[in-house]
């Protein structure tokens, strides 16, 4: 099957040219750019050799809650953080919305919901699936009919919406000249085995926010993870803001 392939076998891209090159950790490379006006951060994730995953409850099960939680709990276990952001839509009680696998444990299952209000429910929305060194984007309804196919092996996954960018193509439903702008962050597959997670440091719509993925990070799959709440270790605000449910990130052994 053409999409379970999609997350078990490497993929192959051109190269895209960054702007900035500092490395952290192993080799995960933290960048910014600015694209038509707009600021990004930007944390370029090499599947073969960063270790990324998700998280959302300590060992006590009381929620991170923030970036800097999270880092300081990962100091205590020998770890350092490299780059970490928020990962997608989350309820009032930090509870994700959607599907949301750790440890290979699905800790909340699919919303197949539709018709509802709120990003999330833009269609299509998806989730972003993490094996064995390797992640695919991969919509709703196709998880709806073979989830048991292409969620075996799956270690973490997080579902949000909408799906900003599928097999290359902006989504249809966002407008050039729309101007519901706030600060937004995602996550995108692209070039080699590599997963980008990103922040806009400025205001930006869902139209610009896809061209900028698509154009400069030559991204084939994108997911919008959440709006005004976003942020990304390392950064300026990264201690402050509201309560997150779920991260993702990558951490290295502490030196």
């Amino acid at each position: 099957m053409k999409i379970y392939r999609t997350l078990l076998a490497p993929r192959r891209f051109l190269a895209c040219a960054a702007l900035a090159l500092p490395l952290f950790g192993q080799a995960a490379e933290l960048n910014r750019y600015v694209f038509q006006d707009t600021g990004y951060s930007v944390c370029k994730i090499d599947l073969d050799k960063d270790a990324v995953r998700m998280y959302w409850k300590d060992d006590r099960g009381q929620e991170f809650r923030r970036l800097n939680q999270l880092k300081l709990w990962l100091r205590q276990r020998g770890e350092e953080l490299v780059c970490a952001t928020n990962a997608g839509i989350y309820d009032t009680d930090l509870r994700p919305r959607g599907l949301y696998i750790e440890d290979g444990l699905v800790k909340r299952q699919l919303n197949e919901r539709k018709n509802a209000y709120g990003n999330f429910y833009i269609q299509p929305n998806g989730a972003l699936l993490l094996g064995e060194r390797r992640a695919a984007i991969i919509d709703t309804d196709q998880l709806s009919k073979h989830r048991d196919t292409l969620l075996a092996g799956v270690s973490f996954a997080t579902q949000s919406g909408p799906i900003l960018i599928y097999h290359g193509q902006i989504n249809t439903l966002f407008m050039p000249d729309s101007d519901n702008r706030v600060i937004r962050n995602a996550a995108c597959t692209g070039p080699g085995n590599t997963l980008t997670l990103v922040v806009s440091r400025d205001v930006v719509s869902f139209y610009m926010f896809a061209r900028f993925l698509r154009e400069k990070l030559a991204c084939n799959d994108a997911l919008y993870l959440d709006g005004s709440v976003s942020r990304m270790y390392p950064g300026d605000v990264f201690e402050v803001g509201p309560d997150f449910g779920a991260m993702i990130g990558v951490t290295k052994k502490s030196p």
